[in-house]
């Protein structure tokens, strides 16, 4: 059995966490903006997010994206290499990052509806995406 190529698996990882912040910033700054002001008023949270908040989720779509791509990787012996077997990868990382994230959201009051499904579908887009696309850097080491 061949050995992860962690070096791709960075690469590919970060060139996923690049879109997956690009795409992030889209949703919560461009499409659910007065969603988002609103639930964080009624929050009692109407401060705007700091330098520091921001770059703990810029640090995050890299991390989430470095995993997407060592997941594919680790799955790509079973499913074999390809688009199909990224969005597997990014539909399980979209399930247990996103889907289960929201789900307990939901179950607390801390957002309304509109705002966990809109979040919630682009997601699942923006995890198949952004794995397919760093995986499509992903290549397993020549075995001598």
């Amino acid at each position: 059995m061949k050995s992860i190529n962690m070096g791709r698996v960075f690469l590919g990882g970060l060139l996923a966490g690049v879109l997956i912040n690009i795409s992030e910033f889209l949703l919560h700054a461009v499409v659910l903006k007065k969603d988002l002001e609103e639930a964080m008023r009624s929050l009692n949270r109407t401060n705007p997010m700091t330098g520091g908040q921001t770059l703990v989720w810029v640090i995050f779509g890299f991390v989430i994206g470095i995993g997407s791509v060592w997941l594919y990787a680790a799955i790509r012996p079973r499913y074999g290499p390809g688009a199909a077997t990224a969005a597997r990868a990014g539909l399980a990382v979209w399930f247990f990052g996103s889907l289960l994230a929201a789900i307990a959201d939901a179950n607390l009051g801390l957002f309304p509806t509109n705002v966990l499904v809109v979040s919630a579908i682009w997601e699942l887009v923006q995890s198949v995406i952004a794995t397919v696309l760093g995986a499509w850097l992903y290549k397993e080491e020549a075995v001598p």
